[in-house]
């Protein structure tokens, strides 16, 4: 039961700094430009341009945060 409050909490807190929402948007920018890659149809510039930017900020974030 301890455990499980303990996962609770840490969703919680997750959700409240956005990690886990900047991180869930990071991954589907990515794994939509995979897989347009791998279907051979081109990526649209402005998508290409998006996720880069969601990526550099969900890292950018990430080594702030440590300091």
């Amino acid at each position: 039961m301890n455990r499980l409050r303990y996962v609770q909490v840490s969703i919680g807190d997750l959700w409240r700094s956005s990690a886990l929402i900047q991180g869930t948007m990071a991954l589907t920018g990515f794994f939509t430009i995979c897989y347009l890659c791998i279907v051979g149809r081109p990526v649209p510039e402005i998508l290409a341009a998006l996720v880069g930017s969601i990526i550099g900020y969900y890292f950018g974030t990430k080594t702030t945060q440590k300091e």
